[in-house]
């Protein structure tokens, strides 16, 4: 009896030994690999000679396509659920039905999409940009990473490991210049090693007279104080603001993590619910423009169904007192291909102030 108490003992001792070390080194080869971005990186290349449009409507989608993992089929472990990764067909499934829809709007001058990963074991290292690229499309597209981890050890048996991931935005039209802003919102080390590293794209449009901004945004989630919420929002609309102030058009699109004002909570539970804006949290004269009769997310606590799921309206736009709305309306695609459903914006600028 003595001897299996010590034997329990030394292999108890052995195996949190082996856990500590492992935790020793994940730490290490995360501050070791950590990647640290400017607060201001050029995505564009310099080109001369840009033709200045005429147009005044634009056409726009913004989708957070769920780094290709949360299809209808899917829940995931960090919304309640248990899935880590989905098979490759899975991915495969959802990244074609992604491409799908973005050569059906063939009217669509601007998609902003979010959650796009280049190179992740969450997406079985499948390669988007690739297959996207192989296709005949009119798009010049710009990337800004903001999940950049080497290894994320999460959860601890089944860790997500390498995932690289962003914002891509997506133009039929001549971009002048495209630039990455950091938020500087990240958590305190050793968090910040694994998790998103805030940011927003801007593709500046030459007009006749003007520019028009768009601009790409996935908001902090799960930010229950609010605090990195409000630095976000501070950061973007001062950027906006200083764009309207050069008589510029701005439209800002994406998943905010947060409700439009005119959104009225669904009897979602209280951990499940989301912060909403009001028309006081912007400036004078600027809009929030969202389509609150059909949800955008659901909760990934389970696969999906119409009639069980949780779901809400975070993902939505916002305009400059100068940019008329034309329409606005969620694709409503029952979340075959993301967790998040793409949202259809037609906007017209308006020439006086």
């Amino acid at each position: 009896m003595i001897k299996l108490f010590n034997y329990t003992i030394n292999a108890l001792f052995i195996l949190a030994t082996c856990f500590a070390i492992y935790i020793v080194g994940v730490l290490a080869y995360g501050t070791i690999t950590e990647h640290h971005f400017e607060d201001e990186t050029k995505l564009s290349q310099d080109s001369e000679n840009i033709q200045s449009l005429s147009d005044s409507t634009f056409e726009l989608i913004s989708w957070n396509i769920g780094f290709f993992g949360l299809g209808e089929e899917s829940d995931f472990f960090y919304d309640g659920g248990e899935d880590v990764f989905q098979s490759k067909e899975t991915v495969q499934k959802n990244i074609d039905g992604i491409i799908n829809l973005i050569e059906e709007q063939t009217n669509v001058d601007f998609f902003l999409l979010q959650e796009v990963d280049s190179f992740a074991w969450r997406s079985q290292k499948l390669d988007f940009f690739e297959q996207f690229e192989a296709l005949e499309n009119p798009y010049q597209f710009h990337y800004a990473l903001n999940y950049a981890s080497t290894f994320v050890p999460i959860p601890i048996f089944n860790p997500l490991g390498p995932t690289y991931g962003g914002l891509c935005s997506m133009s039929k039209f001549p971009v002048k210049e495209a630039f990455r802003y950091d938020l500087r919102t990240e958590s305190l080390w050793p968090k910040r090693m694994f998790f998103l590293k805030r940011c927003f794209l801007i593709q500046r449009i030459p007009l006749e007279e003007k520019d028009l901004i768009v601009i790409n945004i996935h908001n902090s989630a799960y930010d229950r104080s609010g605090a990195k919420n409000n630095k976000e929002m501070h950061h973007i609309l001062e950027y906006a603001q200083l764009e309207y102030a050069k008589d510029n058009y701005v439209v800002l699109g994406g998943d905010w993590n947060q409700n439009p004002p005119d959104y009225k909570s669904n009897d979602s539970p209280e951990a499940y619910k989301n912060s909403s804006f009001t028309n006081e949290d912007i400036p004078e004269g600027w809009q929030w423009v969202a389509d609150v009769t059909t949800p955008t997310n659901r909760k990934l606590d389970k696969p999906y169904s119409r009639e069980q799921s949780y779901t809400s309206v975070i993902d939505h736009y916002l305009i400059s007192p100068n940019v008329q709305v034309d329409s606005i309306a969620v694709i409503d695609m029952q979340f075959a291909y993301s967790d998040h459903q793409p949202v259809y914006l037609k906007v017209t600028l308006d020439g006086g102030r």
